[in-house]
């Protein structure tokens, strides 16, 4: 530099801004996030990408801590990684997180060449895998469904005849019991109103299953969905009543219409609703709230029961699981091929001891016409929402 005359030292230092501006004008580009990560989970660089991925605010700056952004479990691997880690050796950690939305992140560990960082900083490389993770999940569930319609079909054919027998044969005694002494009467009609009730819930356990695996295509008409919420909550008022739960309605007004078959989405809130009312075993509170949130609709369903434990949170739609003690294990997994069959989503949170709240999200009508204008039959495609 000495030998250099002040022009020359300033076209050298042109040329190097240049080429830091065009290597982050690539590194920008790129969908993977890049991240350098120095001592104390410093950022020492990141590109767009990363800053996207991680939440990272506009105020967030190289050498800021990265501590909050990732959890608790991958600082520790991290820690393992600079300790045992051979030069230039590359490893990854599957990372979930949940803001600024939940995603599923593959971050791939580096460590960098002595002669670029002496301080043995890392190289992270962040992909979003939510999309690959989010197929897994569907295809895992195809063949669960697989698996139960399997199961159903047998159960159907080797239950649902023994049982209209049964019904017939329930009847022809019930009319000899008629001809009994009273006292005899009374204690038999007793036996046969058990194995009338027992065979009602066999019964219905068979259409479950039914309904698991042959779901009915949607009808899609718009539906005012206020109304529908109140014809339900209708049809449960003597359940409610006898739990002694209170009914708080705070229902959004001059909602647009969504786009759903009616009686299939009676069912879903029939379900989710029943289910909050059993969680209250006497008294509580149910929470039933309808807002328009962008083009969606959202519903959401809040009681004060229980709550769901954190270990089983994740598992409430898979079929056969159940925390009832006579749970089928298919309800909630039919709440959810529903909602999705209509190009929606079912968000669920709980809190043991304070409750669980349902939110159920529906792209408006108008936003599925538009979305459809250029179909010839609405029932032909399955849509997701914008």
């Amino acid at each position: 530099m000495d030998r250099l005359d002040p022009q020359s030292v300033a076209s050298i230092v042109s040329m190097l801004v240049r080429e830091k501006g065009f290597l982050e004008t690539v590194f920008n580009a790129l969908d993977e996030g890049i991240l350098v990560l120095g001592d104390d989970q410093k950022a020492l660089y990141f590109n767009r990408a990363a800053r996207e991925m991680l939440g990272l605010n506009a105020q967030f700056a190289a050498g800021d801590s990265l501590k909050r952004h990732l959890p608790e479990p991958f600082w520790s691997a991290i820690e393992d990684d600079r300790a045992c880690m051979k030069p230039r050796a590359a490893v990854h950690h599957d990372v979930e997180i949940s803001y600024p939305q939940r995603r599923f992140l593959q971050i791939y560990v580096n460590t960098l060449p002595a002669d670029v960082s002496p301080e043995s900083d890392l190289l992270l490389i962040i992909r979003d895998v939510t999309e690959a993770h989010r197929r897994a999940v569907l295809n895992a569930e195809s063949e669960r469904i697989g698996a139960v319609t399997t199961l159903a079909a047998g159960v159907a054919h080797e239950i649902g005849n023994p049982l209209n027998s049964l019904h017939i044969y329930m009847q022809l005694i019930e009319r000899e019991v008629r001809h009994l002494d009273p006292a005899t009467r009374k204690k038999m009609e007793g036996h046969l109103r058990v194995c009338t009730d027992e065979i009602a819930r066999l019964d219905q356990i068979v259409n479950q299953f039914l309904k698991a695996v042959r779901p009915t295509r949607p009808v899609l008409e718009p539906h005012a969905m206020n109304e529908i919420l109140m014809e339900v909550i209708e049809v449960l008022k003597p359940e409610i009543s006898n739990r002694d739960v209170l009914v708080e309605k705070e229902l959004g007004r001059d909602l647009p219409h969504v786009w759903i078959d009616r009686d299939q989405m009676k069912q879903v809130f029939f379900n989710i609703i029943r289910n909050s009312l059993q969680a209250m075993t006497r008294g509580g509170i149910l929470h039933v709230r309808t807002e328009l949130q962008a083009d969606r609709i959202v519903t959401a369903i809040r009681d004060t029961g229980g709550g769901i434990p954190p270990e089983s949170l994740q598992r409430i739609f898979e079929p056969y699981f159940t925390t009832k003690a006579d749970g089928s294990g298919l309800g909630l997994m039919i709440v959810e091929r529903v909602v999705r069959e209509h190009g929606g989503l079912i968000e669920v949170s709980s809190e043991q001891g304070r409750g669980t709240t349902f939110r159920i999200l529906l792209p408006t009508a108008e936003k599925r016409v538009r979305l459809l204008e250029d179909e010839s039959s609405l029932h032909d495609r399955r849509e997701v929402p914008a």
